[in-house]
């Protein structure tokens, strides 16, 4: 009994800890800080993964996201000019305007769904899709070439990237 409790009180703390940090990021006006609350919020997924029993899904969360994703929100951040953004920043447009609207119209479309049909599925246990034992058995056996192709892909992806920063580096010419 106090180990469902201590549960519970672990999913109430985290899932507002998710719900507040992801509203933190949308709402700063500092990008550092908004990719900072980002982090909060994908460490904050990753523990709502650890007590549905999917411990590779967390690690994933916490090794693909809160890293290497983030590293790629900063690095990007940090090359573009921000100067200009500020101007941007101060009008409010048709666009902004429409954006708000539309949103909340999506939220109180996703409410009315929600409250309107009960989700139906297949009933099982989410810790033998989410165990790392499983994932890894499928993920080296039945779906080995699709992760292959996708490794090189990232990787032709990556050296693309690098080749990228290096022209602009040295002023759009191949040393």
């Amino acid at each position: 009994m106090a180990v469902l409790i201590a549960k519970w009180v672990i999913f109430v703390v985290t899932s507002l800890l998710a719900i507040v940090s992801s509203l933190m990021m949308i709402t700063r006006r500092n990008t550092i800080h908004s990719a900072l609350f980002m982090v909060l919020a994908f460490v904050a997924s990753a523990i709502l993964y650890l007590l549905l029993g999917c411990q590779f899904l967390a690690m994933i969360q916490i090794i693909v996201y809160a890293g290497a994703v983030m590293m790629l929100v900063i690095f990007v951040i940090m090359m573009i000019d921000l100067s200009r953004e500020e101007k941007l920043k101060m009008k409010i447009t048709k666009t902004k305007v429409a954006g708000v609207i539309i949103s909340i119209l999506f939220m109180l479309f996703l409410i009315l769904v929600m409250a309107f049909n009960s989700v139906k599925g297949k009933m099982g246990t989410l810790a033998s899709i989410g165990d790392a034992k499983t994932i890894g058995t499928l993920l080296f056996s039945r779906f080995l070439l699709p992760f292959e192709v996708a490794s090189v892909l990232l990787l032709a992806a990556m050296v693309g990237a690098v080749m990228l920063s290096k022209k602009k580096a040295f002023g759009g010419e191949d040393q």
